[in-house]
């Protein structure tokens, strides 16, 4: 018998994990955040657009830069490009000082996700940078992980073009 029930609770644990995972040809996790200026960010409002979420932690945020500077500089105004910073480890009363440094350091919308759910449904890493492409209807087209480098930015850049020539 509770061999069982253990069975059974892992069967659901997978099914949960699986569940929440990001998957090309699947629509994107929703997300409703704020940025270190207070802007909130809904995947729901952003329908009709090409959204790129770059997703970090702590150790991984050092690595966004690049990525976010040569998709702006590519891109422009054309795509929205989205940090997604887990900051789960910030004790709440550290909360406010975290939104202030990051506001001195970018201008870039960089949400802010103090509880950690929505930066683990996008697969947060401390090693890399997440990023994920999601086409006008909210569905998953790319997702990488790695450190910027030329060939990877080739790669992303050609699942955007793709997903800008795409009806909605």
């Amino acid at each position: 018998m509770m061999k069982r029930i253990l069975v059974a609770l892992a069967a659901i644990l997978l099914m949960s994990i699986a569940a929440s995972a990001l998957t090309v040809g699947k629509s994107a996790a929703k997300f409703d955040l704020e940025d270190q200026c207070g802007k909130n960010w809904k995947l729901a409002e952003l329908k009709g657009s090409v959204v790129v979420v770059l997703t970090a932690d702590q150790e991984s945020g050092r690595l966004m830069g690049p990525w976010m500077d040569s998709l702006k500089s590519c891109y422009g105004s054309k795509i929205q490009v989205l940090g997604l910073l887990d900051l789960h480890t910030v004790p709440a009363i550290g909360r406010w000082i975290a939104r202030s440094q990051i506001k001195k350091e970018t201008k870039d919308p960089l949400m802010l996700d103090f509880y950690g759910d929505t930066a683990k449904e996008y697969s947060v890493s401390s090693k890399h940078p997440v990023f994920t492409v999601i086409d006008k209807n909210g569905i998953v087209r790319s997702v990488q992980k790695s450190e910027f480098t030329k060939r990877g930015f080739a790669k992303t850049k050609s699942v955007i073009d793709k997903a800008l020539k795409s009806k909605k």
